[in-house]
């Protein structure tokens, strides 16, 4: 359950109001929360960029550099604990405007100042969380559809992170290259789910939050590579339960129509059960109550505790 966010709360003296007026104020907000509740049950992200927490300073130093991938400009955020001893583990994650700060706040507030891993964040030099059009090219695959022809970039994305952002990130910092993961969420969670069917092992851990498995209606899944008996590392897989099983009564018009048309051969919870293997490990794991804008805090959560995890 959220609290009440966006709408002020008055408070009134309890000697200068009759019961019956108490009785209706009380009914009267108990009817605003429910709507407030009922409209971020499913909202979307965050539109604004993330602020950093005051704590942050203490424990990390946040910075970001440019780079350029042919025609895309590229925002490489970084954050490296300030008080550091030998290598550390490192989460590169999807979505830097909207998700990086998240994460870094999370963190900070997580662990000890000896815990803390190395968060770099794939964005852009825009004033937007998450850029349509840039995310919905770069970590998406090509597939057949008029629905999905601005998508398409995944690959490229994935080879200028493989070739040009990892190798950078591991000579500025002081990275333990035994303990790199790979996230992102929606999108992002798509990204890393076929970065892990087409190069499984590139990540000692891949971390695949909401993967948007409606793109292609779910026809680049490819269960004969996901679970081939060849060296791949272990896959999370996460799912807010709303996603899974949402209660329609309480979405929009639109959100009825997405729900309805964006619609996928197979489930992120089908894909984790395929992978399951005496050579492949899936692990799923669906939030309680959450819905796809939700998850998100719980999904970086988990990837963050994955990271810091000892081999």
């Amino acid at each position: 359950m959220m609290l009440i966010a966006d709408y002020p709360l008055i408070l009134f003296s309890s000697m200068a109001i009759p019961m019956i007026k108490k009785r209706f104020i009380a009914s009267l907000l108990m009817c605003i929360a429910s709507m407030c509740i009922a409209s971020n049950t499913w909202a979307r992200p965050n539109p604004n960029i993330p602020e950093f927490d005051a704590r942050v300073a203490d424990v990390y130093t946040v910075q970001h550099h440019d780079m350029r991938n042919g025609q895309r400009e590229l925002r490489i955020y970084s954050a490296v604990p300030r008080h550091i001893s030998g290598k550390r583990p490192v989460l590169f994650m999807l979505d830097g405007n909207g998700l990086y700060p998240l994460a870094v706040n999370q963190a900070a507030q997580q662990f000890s100042p000896e815990r803390l891993p190395i968060i770099i964040g794939i964005g852009y030099p825009s004033p937007e969380a998450f850029p349509k059009k840039e995310r919905t090219y770069d970590y998406t695959p090509k597939v057949a559809g008029d629905a999905f022809q601005h998508g398409g970039g995944a690959e490229s994305l994935y080879q200028f992170l493989t070739f040009t952002i990892r190798p950078w990130a591991e000579q500025q910092f002081p990275i333990d290259t035994q303990r790199e993961t790979l996230f992102g969420h929606s999108f992002g969670g798509l990204f890393t789910l076929m970065a892990y069917q087409d190069h499984p092992a590139d990540f000692q851990h891949f971390v695949a939050a909401s993967p948007s498995l409606w793109w292609g209606e779910g026809k680049m899944v490819n269960l004969d590579k996901l679970t081939r008996p060849s060296k791949a590392s272990p896959l999370d897989i996460t799912l807010g339960e709303l996603e899974e099983t949402p209660d329609l009564s309480r979405l929009t018009d639109e959100q009825k129509q997405n729900y309805q048309t964006r619609k996928s051969w197979i489930s992120p919870r089908e894909v984790c059960e395929a992978i399951n293997s005496p050579q492949r490990v899936c692990d799923f794991t669906l939030f309680s109550g959450k819905t796809h804008g939700g998850v998100i805090p719980d999904a970086i959560k988990k990837a963050l505790e994955i990271a810091t995890s000892e081999p």
